[in-house]
């Protein structure tokens, strides 16, 4: 059974997921591919961002056994996590990187924070 995720996004978004999902400032121009389990069933969360800092599918994210993971979509600002107590790290483009509850997530100039529901 898929484990509930909630993301607090800095632009005041709630996104509760227990899926996959496209995070940009136009996710539909994203095309599903094997990062996806379930590419039929994909959340489209759209960022605002008129400095474009953000890309239009900026990131996917879902989940694997209850562990969450992003990745970022080859996006030219990058992704990177902050861990509580554990610093930051950039996220290599293409590639699944978990993310624990309690972790920020920045994407050019958005982010989001991730608990579980």
């Amino acid at each position: 059974m898929a484990v509930r995720f909630a993301l607090d996004l800095s632009d005041g978004q709630h996104v509760e997921t227990s899926g996959n999902g496209v995070i940009g400032r136009n996710p539909a121009s994203h095309t599903p591919g094997t990062e996806f389990d379930d590419p039929a069933h994909i959340e489209l969360v759209t960022v605002p961002d008129d400095a474009k800092s953000v890309s239009r599918a900026h990131l996917a994210f879902g989940q694997y056994d209850g562990v969450f993971w992003v990745m970022d979509l080859g996006s030219a600002n990058g992704t990177t996590i902050s861990y509580p107590g554990e610093g930051t790290f950039a996220c290599d483009p293409n590639t699944r990187h978990e993310v624990d509850p309690g972790s920020i997530v920045r994407f050019g100039n958005a982010s989001f924070a991730l608990s579980r529901r």
